[in-house]
């Protein structure tokens, strides 16, 4: 069996992913946070720009753990 892989969809993906989010506010950040909690992870939940610096780093994680708290 023959199989091939598209390099050129992967690295489509690769760059939206890459790719920063505009707008973010904290109340986004612990909203993606709190998403993430109660259905876990996803790479929309999780975006490196939730990241960006400390305060929104700080509110993805305080939505992630009211999150998992909802969800148990």
């Amino acid at each position: 069996m023959k199989r091939t892989f598209d390099f050129v969809g992967l690295n489509s993906v690769i760059s939206e992913a890459y790719k920063p989010l505009h707008h973010v506010t904290p109340a986004i950040a612990r909203k993606a946070g709190m998403e993430a909690g109660i259905k876990g992870t996803t790479p929309s939940n999780c975006h490196h720009s939730y990241f960006a610096n400390n305060e929104l780093e700080k509110e993805w994680y305080r939505g992630y753990r009211m999150g998992k708290q909802n969800r148990e």
